[in-house]
């Protein structure tokens, strides 16, 4: 059987205060990222039919954005996930952790939260229990492989690199040091580059008559990487559909015998983890690398003390369960510390997205990085800790500049204060921007974050506040 698997994903690139996505004009002519993406491969990809013959995943941020602005293509892939159960008895879909972190440089509660979150995800929109989990560029080590079996995971995918013997294929046994195991699907490296990096030519020449491979790759090749690989992969759907399968009808099969991963190993960087730990040499020179992976750390670190300190040890069931309420659930059962300190968990997981790290030169991901991190930080509420977090974005040089220029100086209800003004100006003051909701009160307004609960009080001719907020 061959089959297909398509990880889709974009980086969560909505503002950490305003939750919307300000413009990219390296998007033009689309107003960012995610809008260009869909255009030129989510949505040919949907309405060619190609996701209900593939495995596939998607990262969570980027199937809210897609059923919020594109539900077609979000009913599609729910479809398809269906359409995969009933073609070969299981779903197409694997689940994906919540963000997209590189797991094995996180603690393992970090790794456990996330891992849950994605599952929990999965099942609100899925509707049903995920058997395979997506790893984040495929990194691994053993732990992260027993918190995949803590949350009930059966199966990931790795590459050839990443398993002593590099035999592709599967599924194989893992066996894990707790004793339990998990099973792997290795791809094969040359075939899915070759179809990732050649198109569907070389690809096609490959694989010949071969009716047994393993073939995994980022899904936005088809369309976005490669112009027409969309109506390429059709065509192979056509030709060859009755050859296909997906991963759980693969795993149905039983072991196909076992192997032992390589361990914080990745399929994006030969030098283990480091693409996302110091200058490497991967995509060239970038010696901001070290310094922003100390800087989120360090994040982490003190948003974790303060967690402890203030909440003891029922935070961490409280963040676990939090994933109802990052889905729309109600919070009035949380104090509006509790809530700051969640949030501040949150941001401090978003400002681990891998794709900070991913470019040798400085862009929108680095920015998107340094912005939930200050959020996190921002929310603890200390000074001396916000004085901290400016000093060492200030010791980070990019560019002839330091980290401190991607550190937005206006910020969160500020911000909202001054679009409700100007939109009252004109005539259409709005009820809400983002999380902010806005109530009017004569001469004044109150602009209520939804997340915290938390108060700011606002006049029109004046922008002033009864309560702190960012400077």
């Amino acid at each position: 059987m061959i089959v297909l698997h398509l990880h889709l994903y974009q980086p969560e690139r909505a503002d950490p205060w305003l939750e919307v996505i300000f413009p990219e004009p390296s998007a033009s002519p689309y107003r960012h990222w995610n809008e260009r993406v869909s255009y030129e491969c989510y949505e040919p990809n949907a309405e060619l039919g190609n996701y209900r013959w593939v495995s596939f995943d998607v990262g969570p941020t980027l199937l809210s954005w897609l059923r919020q602005n594109k539900p077609l293509v979000y009913m599609a892939l729910l479809e398809a996930d269906k359409a995969g159960a009933e073609r070969w008895g299981h779903g197409n879909a694997l689940a994906h952790p919540y963000y997209h972190v590189i797991l094995p440089l996180l603690p393992r509660r970090d790794r456990d939260v996330l891992i849950y979150w994605g599952v929990e995800y999965f099942k609100r929109h899925f509707r049903r229990s995920p058997e395979g989990m997506w790893l984040p560029e495929m990194a691994v080590d053993l732990e992260t492989l027993e918190v995949l079996v803590d949350n009930g995971i059966s199966y990931t995918v790795l590459t050839q690199s990443q398993v002593k013997g590099g035999r592709p294929g599967g599924p194989y046994k893992v066996v894990l040091p707790s004793g339990r195991s998990i099973a792997v699907f290795v791809r094969d490296e040359a075939l899915s580059n070759a179809l990732a990096f050649g198109g569907f030519g070389r690809f096609m020449e490959m694989l010949g008559g071969s009716r047994e491979a393993i073939i995994a790759l980022d899904g936005e090749t088809f369309g976005h990487h490669i112009k027409g690989a969309e109506r390429d992969l059709a065509q192979f759907i056509a030709r060859r559909g009755d050859e296909m399968a997906n991963l759980g009808k693969l795993y149905e099969g039983g072991y196909r015998g076992e192997v032992e991963i390589v361990e914080k190993t990745s399929w994006s960087c030969p030098h283990g983890l480091g693409r996302w730990s110091r200058d490497c040499g991967c995509d060239g020179p970038a010696p901001w690398r070290e310094a922003l992976r100390k800087l989120v750390d360090w994040v982490g670190e003190v948003v974790d003390k303060a967690f402890e300190e203030r909440l003891g040890g029922r935070g961490w069931e409280l963040l676990r369960r939090y994933i109802d309420v990052i889905l729309g659930g109600d919070n009035s059962g949380y104090g509006v510390e509790e809530l700051r300190l969640l949030e501040a968990e949150r941001a401090k997981l978003a400002a681990n997205t891998s794709d900070a790290w991913f470019f040798a030169r400085v862009g929108i991901e680095f920015g998107i990085a340094v912005k939930w991190a200050l959020r996190a930080v921002e929310l603890l509420g200390d000074a001396a800790l916000m004085e901290q977090f400016m000093r060492r974005l200030g010791e980070i040089p990019i560019d002839g500049e330091t980290a401190l220029a991607y550190c937005p100086r206006i910020r969160g209800p500020l911000v909202a204060a001054a679009m409700y003004i100007s939109l009252s100006m004109s005539g259409r003051p709005p009820e809400r921007v983002g999380p902010y909701v806005f109530r009017h009160i004569n001469d004044e307004f109150e602009i209520v974050d939804t997340r915290t609960r938390e108060v700011f009080r606002f006049r029109h001719d004046l922008l002033w506040s009864r309560q702190g907020f960012p400077s």
